[in-house]
């Protein structure tokens, strides 16, 4: 018997081609998650480097910065001295701070009642550190403007004021504008015939400022009611090289007077400026025995250094 050859017929398997078109579609996805992926990477390299270069350079920060000893309740209770409450007062002051265009300010003497109502009464300010460092926190505030400056850092040492122990708060603020750091110092030092507890305190505040200094090179401000007229200046100023809101000069020279127990001084970085001080007696007899000091300021921050 003969055996006729049969025409090849082509075979139509599908799943085979819906396999080889599903392992091609994959490499395909694949391929294109690499490249995807590379891309994030190098825009990631890109945004880092744009980043550390920006770290790196100089930025200035110019703002009004206030110092005032805001009165405590306690020594006007029951209409002490010719004043009114403590709370009414604070609520002067809140409103005195913004009618002047404060941005950063250092408070001190505060009591509870008058710490509740500057927090609710400065609005758009934060205030730091209220409550949150343990006995006695509330005496010394730090407060400046939400939109204008966020807190990065903040601490606290200890010191001898009125023969307690009590926490000397500051706080890193950064320009949310222009990126510019700087350091914010709150204190406030015994009173009258307790000299030696005001030099130990000095000791501590340039100890800090010299730490701060040191550790990050960013400007430092420091504000508060000093009780003393001249002594503080001096030694802040030869030891670190600050000079005040109202002058001072080559080799540690006074401001020009009326000289203030209060004070605002600053040094460091890139350096600090200040200009158009004020000593604002709008408090006095009704908000404060002290007077409100404020002053322009311009910090310069001197960027990342490697």
């Amino acid at each position: 018997m003969i055996l006729k050859a049969r025409r090849a017929v082509p075979l139509d398997n599908a799943a085979a081609r819906q396999g080889v078109s599903v392992i091609k579609e994959r490499k395909r996805q694949a391929r294109i998650k690499v490249r995807k992926a590379r891309q994030k990477a190098k825009r990631e390299r890109r945004a880092a480097r744009r980043a550390a270069r920006l770290a790196a350079m100089a930025k200035t920060s110019t703002f009004r910065v206030g110092s005032l000893n805001v009165l405590g309740s306690q020594h006007t209770r029951g209409g002490a001295r010719g004043y009114g409450p403590g709370t009414t007062r604070a609520a002067m002051a809140a409103d005195l701070v913004m009618n002047r265009g404060i941005d950063v300010l250092t408070m001190s003497e505060v009591q509870d009642d008058q710490l509740g109502v500057l927090t609710n009464q400065l609005g758009g300010y934060s205030i730091w550190p209220q409550q949150t460092l343990g006995n006695n926190t509330q005496r010394l505030q730090i407060a400046w403007r939400s939109d204008k400056f966020e807190m990065l850092d903040s601490g606290s040492v200890s010191f001898t004021f009125t023969s307690q122990v009590i926490p000397m708060p500051y706080v890193l603020l950064k320009d949310r504008s222009t990126g510019a750091q700087f350091w914010v110092i709150s204190i406030h030092q015994s009173a009258g015939g307790l000299q030696a507890q005001r030099d130990a305190s000095t000791v501590v505040a340039i100890n800090l400022m010299k730490q701060l200094m040191a550790e990050s090179g960013k400007p430092v401000i420091i504000g508060g009611d000093m009780n003393e007229h001249t002594k503080f200046f001096y030694s802040v100023c030869n030891a670190t090289g600050f000079l005040a809101a109202n002058g001072g000069g080559a080799g540690c020279t006074l401001p020009p007077p009326p000289l203030r127990v209060d004070w605002i001084m600053g040094g460091g970085g890139d350096g600090v400026s200040f200009s158009g001080y004020v000593q604002d007696g709008a408090t006095l007899g009704r908000i404060s025995d002290h007077y409100m000091i404020h002053a322009q300021v311009s910090v310069t921050d001197p960027g990342d250094k490697p």
